[in-house]
């Protein structure tokens, strides 16, 4: 059976480091940081007190504010982000059918803000604090559904949990179901609201987490050798993907061809790598498309001194000694870790890339670490013409995703 061709016609975006397609560039592209001191809770004592807040977000901006009042940070976040993607993509939804149209969310943490804060009202009033919908708007699930309602959007739902992957594997599954001739438009994406007390505790506790309190800008320094660890963010991410002849008929001209898409489990938990492999393998087979192929590496790369080592190992076991004339980009360097929204971040600044021409850097890179020693694109964006981009994420339980973008000509 003959696949349908899959584009992306529309970005959403509430990152860190700006809200919007165009502010999220512009700080992508000129180095700057999104990690600044936590203002939301008392972290005087936590070893890590820095994160990727978004400072400026205001959800009334894109939902009724009473309605605003009742969801998660994450569900806030999520419908943001379509919201913005729709409206990029100038789709109006009341003429698509409803058997043709799908949302996919994925999420990480789902709604620990609201989880933690009714959870503290039991503790201190008993049952009779605990608001009535809390239960509701903490499921998952409720995340997709609430894209779904307050943007009129009548089809299918779907909501994936593979942790940091979430998000792209979203955008990889609304992929699938266009090319299958499935769904004619996907609203696919992630969100996650993880800055909590419990969150930051158990994390703080694993010892992962940057301690570069006093420069937040400089602790998320992915591939550089004095590295300390990740920091935690939020955000909601999303994309439009249309069948590549319905965004035609609208006149619309896409920002990239999604072309390949790949997972793979990671069988040692304890010494990954393997799983990171044969995903990008995958992906190139169902794309078609040899390792010389791809021009530039959108890296998971959370700044953590072993997940960065691992993810370089696997890149030259891929790409072998091409792998040393690709750039790479971690913009984990300058929005944090968000979670599932992570991979939608990915995927906006790749659908970018091909469309301005320019790769955005790795910022915080100073000291080579001789068992990271690829071209990851260090403090300066670079001017590049791409034809494929590559992108990378790997998630909590052993997840390991790839998806590949195509320069739409």
């Amino acid at each position: 059976m003959k696949k349908s061709r899959v584009v992306i016609t529309g970005l959403g975006v509430v990152a860190p480091n700006g809200i919007g397609r165009d502010i999220f560039w512009q700080a992508l592209t000129s180095g700057r940081s999104g990690i600044s001191t936590i203002s939301t809770f008392d972290t005087c004592n936590f070893p890590t007190r820095i994160a990727g807040q978004v400072s400026d977000f205001v959800p009334e901006r894109y939902m009724e504010g009473k309605k605003a009042k009742r969801l998660s940070r994450t569900s806030q976040m999520a419908v943001a982000s379509a919201r913005l993607a729709l409206n990029d993509a100038r789709l109006d939804t009341a003429a698509l059918r409803g058997d043709r149209v799908a949302v996919i969310f994925g999420v990480s943490t789902s709604a620990m803000d609201l989880i933690e804060k009714q959870h503290r009202h039991f503790l201190d009033r008993g049952v009779k604090a605990v608001l009535p919908f809390s239960i509701v708007a903490a499921t998952p699930h409720t995340t997709s559904g609430e894209v779904t309602a307050e943007l009129g959007l009548e089809g299918s739902l779907c909501t994936l949990a593979t942790g940091c992957a979430a998000g792209l594997d979203s955008i990889g599954l609304g992929f699938t179901r266009i090319s299958r001739g499935e769904a004619t438009v996907v609203v696919a994406g992630g969100a996650d609201a993880p800055i909590t007390p419990l969150i930051m505790a158990g994390l703080c506790a694993t010892r992962i987490m940057s301690v570069r309190n006093d420069c937040p800008e400089k602790a998320s320094r992915p591939f550089d050798r004095l590295r300390d660890g990740g920091v935690l963010a939020e955000g909601g991410s999303a994309v439009v993907l249309e069948e590549y002849g319905h965004a035609l008929s609208r006149g619309v001209k896409p920002y990239a061809e999604v072309v390949g898409y790949a997972d793979a489990a990671e069988i040692d938990l304890m010494s990954p790598g393997r799983g990171l492999e044969r995903a990008m393998s995958k992906a190139l087979q169902q794309a078609g498309l040899s390792p010389e192929t791809v021009g530039h590496i959108s890296a998971h790369a959370p700044s953590d001194p072993f997940l960065d080592r691992i993810e370089t190992a696997a890149i030259k076991k891929v790409f072998g000694k091409r792998a040393y004339r690709i750039p790479i980009t971690s913009i984990k360097s300058m929005i944090g870790n968000p979670f599932a929204a992570i991979g939608g971040f990915q995927v906006a600044a790749a659908a970018l890339t091909f469309i301005r021409e320019i790769i955005p850097p790795t910022i915080n890179y100073e000291h080579f670490d001789p068992e990271c020693d690829l071209d990851y694109t260090p403090n300066h964006s670079r001017l590049a013409q791409v034809e494929y981009i590559l992108i990378n994420a790997h998630g909590f339980g052993g997840g390991n995703s790839t998806l590949i973008l195509k320069r739409c000509d």
